[in-house]
């Protein structure tokens, strides 16, 4: 039984792997679709004077989906990149956690399991 739990194993892992990837594509691909319009588009103007949680949450939503790209390498460095600049703009504006921003934890939870199961395999 011992042998079939094992064997089990890196299947598990390779679907949790790419269950992390696909989410995190999919988040990168929508956010980085409206980051560029509003770069590009003509109605990228502030709709009110930014304030220091305004320059925070863009700062942690850019860094996150970098550590999401980081985790497809380096799958705890890209997590914990990504964890930590989540909390840091849910400290700012807990209110960005009732968002779709909340998949990006999720996301990030997935390459941390999956870097456990990996470990946990080879030892």
């Amino acid at each position: 039984m011992n042998d079939v739990a094992h064997s089990a194993l890196p299947s598990i892992t390779l679907v949790v792997r790419w269950c992390a990837r696909i989410l995190s594509a999919l988040i990168q691909l929508f956010w980085g679709f409206f980051i560029v319009a509003h770069l590009v588009g003509d109605g990228g103007g502030a709709s009110r004077p930014l304030q220091t949680n305004d320059y925070i949450s863009i700062a942690t939503m850019v860094i996150s989906l970098a550590g999401l790209g980081v985790a497809w390498k380096w799958e705890l460095i890209g997590a914990s990149m990504t964890l930590v600049t989540i909390l840091i703009g849910a400290i700012a504006n807990w209110r960005v956690l009732a968002s779709p921003i909340a998949l990006i934890p999720i996301a990030a939870s997935l390459f941390v399991l999956c870097w456990w199961m990996s470990r946990t395999r080879m030892g």
